[in-house]
């Protein structure tokens, strides 16, 4: 059911505690970095308005030298534990995020009106509250935008860069967020400015 926004306030205030840390993930949620300076960093939240929180200070993730990096982790510890979570990283701050609607098998078009993306941008899915992923989707790979079948409305996505498209057998819908992974030559950080990181119930 869809939440108000003083449900999703609500909602986010009791949960926000739970999430103490973040942290880096060289793929999608499974494989936290190692190695370096690297430790996740404590988050501290604002409180809940218009149905998001946001971290209240800068954050900074060492990364050790030669680590690449695909997404953001969550956390409750601030080592071991298990992942409450991950997000993407953008470029420049620059994050974008919708629901697709797969509306027929026959072309694997993926519809989502307004998306933004670009040719060899990559993207991950994941399911909608708790819906089943459209049959040839997987949360676990991290996929290319392909130039066939691009427009301003729909796209289309491949394992591999400039490859065919992934075949989709079934119909639904999968939440989408660009990401854009990073490899670091030599050490540093990833950093994160106050008010960067958005915790919302978008795709609860």
């Amino acid at each position: 059911m869809p939440f108000t926004t003083a449900g999703r306030n609500g909602l986010l205030d009791s949960g926000k505690s739970a999430i103490t840390h973040i942290g880096a993930f060289s793929d999608l949620g499974a494989t936290e970095l190692v190695g370096g300076s690297y430790a996740r960093q404590a988050i501290t939240w604002t409180g809940a308005a218009s149905g998001v929180v946001d971290n209240t200070a800068q954050l900074s993730i060492p990364i050790p030298a030669g680590a690449g990096v695909q997404t953001l982790g969550f956390f409750g510890a601030s080592s071991g534990g298990v992942s409450l979570g991950y997000w993407p990283i953008g470029s420049a701050g620059q994050l974008l995020k919708g629901v697709a609607v797969v509306s027929t098998t026959t072309d694997e078009t993926l519809l989502s009106r307004g998306h933004g993306l670009s040719a060899d941008d990559r993207v991950m899915v994941w399911p909608v509250a708790g819906e089943a992923l459209p049959t040839g989707l997987s949360a676990t790979t991290l996929y290319w935008v392909r130039s066939t079948g691009l427009t301003s409305d729909a796209f289309t996505l491949a394992t591999t860069q400039g490859g065919s498209a992934v075949d989709i057998t079934a119909l639904g819908e999968a939440a989408w967020a660009r990401t854009v992974p990073n490899v670091w030559a030599s050490a540093g950080n990833l950093i994160l400015a106050a008010g960067a990181l958005d915790l919302d119930l978008t795709f609860a």
